[in-house]
């Protein structure tokens, strides 16, 4: 008798007084968050359909029970999100059917930003089982009043704001507040009143061990129209591999427990029970609330090839800009070499211009000049020369002469450390080039040979030379050139002329 009395309390708040609430309560709701507010449409990415059923008060005849299927997804590279959620819910004489198509859009702000607007639009169905009414006077008029089904159009509208972590939203079930009328007969109308309702939401995921384990504080206010607002403040701890926990206090009604667990990447199973705080929670019994979720497509292989994409994508960029910067020097030093050998073909020009060539010349010809020939010349000749020859002369000459052959041992004034760099006269060069940092790294290169070698920067075309030796005539340059610094270098050597 007890329980009839309180159901007949409870049925006469909810049929009489048009200002409670009246939306579906679950328990479960932190997985379908789309239900409340349709913002939050395709917000995990993910194709997933879930199958709720709810009971409060097993103890209690046509105590609430709900029932609801969701599907829920996302487009467009996440972008665009929908979601259809149909559920009936009924409490003893009265119950309700609707179903609602959602459409969200999610506007990237930054790379961990969002902002969310969500619209969704639906039918709902109220009907009145008079027929199930239990009174004395069976033949009351008002038990045979027909119709006592209603439909009528609903619009719910939700917003939602990401910011790395955090998340807050704010959504408006049942925004037109429709009226359900049902007869004008005999003692007034019997009418039910759709009133606008006000959700507000906030929610921090804590991440443990990269993203694996998730710990999720959150909280919800709903509220309507003449109604006192109810909160709820908890967290749930999602083990992505095996399971989910959490714990949940809902004002003046009761503290939820969830568990849940993923038998596998594509199917999770979950239960809430409700631990009433009223007076009569024993006597009313246990609130239950079981969920199935089942995801389209592996979610944690999902997360996985994604980051995988993002690594190849970060490791490609890198290894295109080490190639491009290889690339760049290879093209760098080609260059050079094209423009050394212009500088080479220049300098044979120079050469084969200059008078007193290398063949007959009688100042400093290479055979037979009276100075500084290469060979027979009395001074500097190449060979038997008394000054400079190249042979048997008395002084620096290549083989024989008093200071023996190889780059040190040409006269001190040739050497590179007594040459200011870019001073008149004939170098022995042997590289050229557009960098500075390319003609330094010669020099270094040279030196750990054992080589001698500095550079100047020729100020009419901008190149830089590298050059081992200097000297005053041409014609010593090129013998110095020809014979590779009398066989001490290997590499190409050309003349440049500066005057």
């Amino acid at each position: 008798m007890k329980n009839k009395t309180i159901l007949l309390v409870l049925l006469s708040f909810g049929l009489l007084n048009t200002n409670a609430q009246q939306l579906p309560l679950y328990s479960n709701y932190f997985f379908t968050p789309f239900v409340y507010n349709p913002a939050m449409s395709g917000a995990s990415g993910v194709t997933e359909a879930s199958l709720v059923h709810r009971r409060m008060w097993a103890n209690v005849q046509g105590s609430p029970e709900t029932s609801a299927l969701t599907l829920n997804g996302a487009l467009n590279k996440k972008k665009i999100g929908y979601s259809i959620y149909a559920f009936n819910d009924r409490t003893d004489i009265l119950s309700r059917f609707g179903i609602y198509g959602s459409y969200a859009y999610h506007l990237q702000l930054s790379d961990k930003n969002y902002l969310s607007f969500g619209l969704a639009a639906g039918y709902l169905n109220n009907t009145i089982d008079l027929s199930r009414v239990n009174v004395d006077n069976r033949i009351d008029p008002i038990l045979f009043a027909t119709p006592n089904s209603r439909g009528v159009f609903d619009l719910n509208f939700g917003m939602n704001l990401r910011i790395d972590k955090l998340q807050v939203g704010f959504a408006i079930p049942q925004i037109i507040g429709s009226p359900i009328r049902y007869t004008e007969n005999y003692n007034g109308d019997v009418y039910y009143q759709l009133i606008r309702h006000y959700i507000g939401s906030a929610q921090y995921d804590i991440e443990i061990s990269g993203d694996r384990m998730v710990l999720s504080p959150f909280m919800m206010v709903r509220a309507a129209e003449n109604v006192p607002f109810q909160f709820d403040l908890g967290a749930m701890f999602n083990m992505k591999k095996f399971g989910f926990a959490g714990l949940t206090y809902r004002s003046e009604y009761a503290v939820t427990a969830n568990v849940g667990i993923h038998l596998n990447s594509e199917l999770s199973i979950g239960y809430a029970h409700d631990f009433s705080l009223n007076t009569y929670g024993s006597q009313l019994g246990a609130s239950r609330e079981f969920m199935l979720t089942y995801r389209f497509g592996d979610n944690s292989k999902n997360e996985r090839l994604e980051s995988e994409i993002k690594k190849l994508k970060d490791n490609s960029r890198k290894q295109d800009d080490k190639y491009k910067e290889m690339i760049d020097e290879r093209l760098e030093e080609f260059r050079d070499e094209i423009k050394a050998e212009v500088e080479r073909l220049k300098s044979a020009e120079q050469e084969a211009a200059q008078n007193g060539g290398q063949n007959g010349g009688n100042n400093g010809g290479q055979q037979g000049g009276n100075n500084g020939g290469q060979q027979g010349g009395n001074n500097g000749g190449q060979q038997g020369g008394n000054n400079g020859g190249q042979q048997g002369g008395n002084n620096g000459g290549q083989q024989g002469g008093n200071n023996g052959g190889g780059q040190a041992n040409y006269p001190v004034e040739n050497q590179v450390s007594n040459v200011q760099p870019g001073q008149r006269g004939y170098y022995v060069v042997a590289g050229v080039y557009s960098s500075e940092a390319n003609a330094v790294r010669m020099v270094t290169n040279l030196t750990k040979q054992g080589m001698q070698a500095r550079f100047f920067r020729d100020s009419n075309n901008g190149f830089y030379y590298v050059y081992l030796l200097r000297f005053d005539a041409y014609g010593q340059a090129s013998q110095a050139k020809n014979s590779g610094l009398n066989n001490s270098y290997s590499g190409e050597l050309w003349i440049k002329i500066i005057e």
